[in-house]
């Protein structure tokens, strides 16, 4: 007992003025104190108390005023990027009106004694909106990835525009209605400025005079011509902004790639239409004038024809093998035809010249800025940490990657083997949460053609002869995808999967159960989770979600409910390919091993993904798009300064009249710089960016936290743990012999939700499976809205070229 006197100094470990939260935690059993003292000490406790209020209610206000901050901050950018976009609309539709056209040669002209000349004027008119509206995009990615998401209200009400499918079936895929009045505008926009040229031409065609080889049909035929290749021109500015696997403008929309290749090919079949009728009204005209030998001219001050004959070529080759049959049947021709597009894209600069290239400006720039921040991810070598070899010939490998590399659950990367081949890429579907480890993600492969057989057999032989270090090397791009978790905005979710696009949906399971192991707030609340396979070995995927080692009450948390569905079994069949079994052994056959062999490698986490890439890290993307345009300002300055005017400047002393340099040279040159300045000034960037990087990069530790990591994720790996707990998948779940009837799926999980719900159906497989599953959202989306009705939204995350 200890006896604290009155006239005894206040210690200073117990005074106001000292750190005394933890001193007056005393047990007053064990301490007596005098009345005074007492009086004293209960002081101390309310003025600690009071203090530590004031500190937590001034935290709160920081917190809250930060976060109004980046609201204002937010909604300020956005309202300029509206505004810019709003500009570029504005000058295309305005380019074409006969009325403005005296102000648009005055301002094409202001620029003539600019070292960019006439090229000056449409650099700000067509490509300048575009840039600065990627550089807010790139500042709002990185205020949006400062903002918390968990407190966010749940999606209710109808399903949004972007998330109901309208057209189901068709040459366009699934269309959204948001797409299809995107769409719609397009077509207007088409028929405003082609209707305008048509308007000018009329009254132009009231006073021409023809040469005495024309005809004024032939003329009328070249003037639409013409028209339609500018019109061409501004869909080839757009064309490559999709396929910019790391666009900033798509991922400020959270449009991932996926989804904007599907852009990319509507805007292509209708830019080689239109090149296609400008290519044959010229040859049409020049025929009927006995003049079609001008197909093969190259002049070098008016249009190089003979240059637009190569790039429409080029472009037709392209086209004729991406239609959808021949893409599906002759996949390896496809692929390898595309890559043309550098042959169609530097001829038709030599067609078009330096004016017109600044119309594509853009789109290009951004499209050559991500290719080489994927080359110089790519080049880095990637260890494999472990292989494990699946009963059903699915394998996972899980590859080292910095910390700095972050993605969500529904991401997806490019995996290349050069003991494979070194020219092919294929994606793959992450299939591990971000929380599961920062050192490291799995992918889950199924064979199916010759490369994914080859990396099969690879596989296999080092696993089975436990060679280790196994020596697999990797190349990857990505990782890639939404921008958000989305999928959390829903209380509830319907996961709809066919055979291995199970993959991303493991991801997500996992993630969500990390999340409620953490204890994170304002997650889904019920998981439904649809699931069709041929053969039910394949079943034993969903094993690779060890749920209760993750988050063991997990069922007192959220519910999940899994339908699995075999479409080509009438009931189970064993590992070893015995006779059917009978409803006595259904039990002990989803307990039987799912892991046939498998190695871990923990010397790869010293060779991790790099940190380099397309959508990395914010600051580090802003820095390399103003390095790059800034290298393409001075190279094109220098080419100006030591190359152009000299040439110039000795012309006019010979006398030479038409001494400027040949039109198709300056686009080259408008080509040259772009690409110097990407490769020279964004290359220091990123040079600068990889060396900081691994400066930080602690390969020692990772060793350590890999091994540990992998040898106790999944328990052992090795078979089905006997409590029913982790086992997501019985007979009691699982039907075989047929395929699920998604309509009454769907009207029993409406039943369930409360009026005005709106549930979030995410689809991964086959197309005929997202076909079902867009028909089935679209039956219970009515267009005449209820607020007593449930709504689908449909979001599809299969990627499919």
């Amino acid at each position: 007992m200890v006896l604290i006197k009155r006239d005894a100094a206040l210690p200073h470990h117990l005074h106001p003025d000292g750190s005394t939260a933890r001193a007056l935690r005393l047990n007053r059993d064990s301490v007596q104190l005098t009345p005074a003292w007492d009086r004293k000490l209960s002081k101390v406790a309310m003025l600690e108390q009071s203090n530590f209020g004031v500190e937590g209610e001034n935290s709160k206000n920081k917190g809250l005023k930060l976060g109004w901050t980046l609201a204002a901050a937010k909604w300020g950018l956005s309202v300029a990027m509206c505004l810019l976009f709003g500009c570029y609309m504005a000058v295309l539709a305005a380019f074409p009106v006969g009325s403005l056209q005296s102000l648009k040669e005055k301002f094409v002209l202001s620029m003539v004694d600019t070292p960019f000349g006439k090229g000056g004027g449409m650099l700000l008119l067509f490509a300048a909106p575009l840039l600065l509206l990627s550089l807010l995009a790139i500042i709002n990615l990185e205020i949006s990835s400062r903002t918390s998401v968990f407190n966010k209200e749940k999606v209710k009400g109808r399903a949004s525009m972007q998330n109901l499918p309208v057209i189901t079936r068709g040459r366009m895929g699934i269309v959204s209605a948001a797409e299809l009045l995107w769409f719609v505008l397009f077509l207007l926009m088409f028929c405003w400025i082609m209707g305008n040229y048509i308007v000018r031409d009329l009254k132009a065609f009231e006073t021409i005079h023809l040469k005495p080889f024309e005809k004024m049909w032939g003329k009328k035929l070249k003037r639409i011509g013409l028209h339609l290749g500018f019109i061409g021109i501004i869909c080839l500015n757009l064309l490559f902004l999709p396929v910019s696997r790391g666009s900033v403008l798509l991922r400020t929309i959270d449009i991932p790639y996926e989804h904007a290749v599907k852009y990319h090919q509507w805007l292509g079949h209708f830019m080689m239409t239109l090149f296609t009728l400008h290519g044959l009204s010229y040859s049409i005209a020049w025929y009927s004038e006995d003049r079609l030998s001008k197909l093969f001219d190259w002049a070098p001050h008016k249009v190089a024809n003979f240059a637009g004959v190569i790039a429409l070529l080029a472009g037709v080759t392209m086209w004729i093998t991406s239609i959808g049959w021949v893409r599906k049947k002759y996949f390896e021709t496809f692929y390898w035809t595309h890559h043309l597009y550098i042959v169609f894209a530097l001829f038709m600069t030599f067609h078009i010249g330096e004016v017109l290239f600044n119309v594509t400006f853009c789109g290009l720039f951004l499209f050559v800025l991500d290719r080489f921040l994927r080359f110089c991810q790519s080049r880095n070598s990637v260890g494999v940490l472990s292989t494990k070899l699946l009963p059903c010939g699915t394998f996972e490998l899980t590859l080292a990657k910095s910390r700095g590399v972050k993605y969500h659950a529904l991401s997806y990367i490019y995996l290349n083997i050069p003991e494979v081949s070194k020219l092919q890429w294929h994606p793959f579907s992450v299939a591990s949460s971000p929380y599961d480890g920062d050192s490291w993600l799995k992918i889950l492969i199924k064979p199916y053609g010759g490369w994914t057989l080859q990396l099969q057999d690879l596989v296999s032989a080092v696993v089975k002869l436990g060679r280790c270090p196994s020596n697999i090397n990797a190349a990857i791009e990505g990782p890639y995808g939404h921008e958000s978790n989305f999928f959390l905005q829903y209380e509830m979710l319907v996961l709809v999967a066919g055979g291995i696009g199970i993959s991303p949906f493991v991801a997500l399971l996992r993630d969500l159960l990390q999340r409620y192991q953490r204890g994170q707030p304002n997650l889904p609340s019920t998981v439904y989770l649809i699931w069709a396979v041929q053969k039910s070995e394949e079943l034993q995927l969903l094993g690779l979600i060890p749920a209760s080692t993750i988050c063991p009450d997990y069922k007192l948390k959220f519910n999940l409910e899994v339908h699995a569905f075999v479409t080509r079994e009438t009931s189970p069949f064993s590992l070893e390919r015995g006779s059917e079994t009978s409803d006595l052994h259904q039990h002990d056959r989803f307990k039987m091993p799912r892991i046939l062999a498998s190695l871990i490698d923990a010397e790869a986490s010293k060779h991790p993904m790099s940190i380099v890439a397309g959508a990395g890290n914010n600051m580090w993307i802003t820095a390399c798009f103003l390095a790059s345009l800034l290298g393409y300002i001075i190279v094109y300055l220098l080419i100006n300064l030591f190359i152009v005017q000299p040439f110039e400047q000795g012309s006019v002393k010979d006398g030479n009249s038409s001494g400027s340099i040949p039109r198709w040279i300056t686009g080259l040159f408008s080509v040259i710089s772009m690409i110097l300045g990407v490769v020279i000034c964004g290359g220091s960037v990123v040079s600068l960016w990889n060396f900081l990087g691994r400066l930080h990069q602690n390969t020692s530790g990772a060793v350590e936290e890999n091994v540990h990591l992998l040898s106790t994720s999944d328990n052992d790996g090795t078979a089905f743990t006997d409590e029913c707990a982790d086992r997501l998948l019985d007979p009691s779940n699982t039907y075989f012999g047929h395929r699920p009837n998604l309509r009454d799926l769907f009207d029993g999980y409406r039943k369930l939700q409360r009026p005005g719900a709106n549930v979030g159906v995410l689809v991964s497989g086959p197309e005929s499976l997202q076909i079902s599953v867009a028909e089935t959202c679209r039956a219970f989306n009515t267009v005449n809205y209820d607020s007593r009705r449930v709504a689908f939204s449909y979001h599809s995350v299969s990627f499919e070229l």
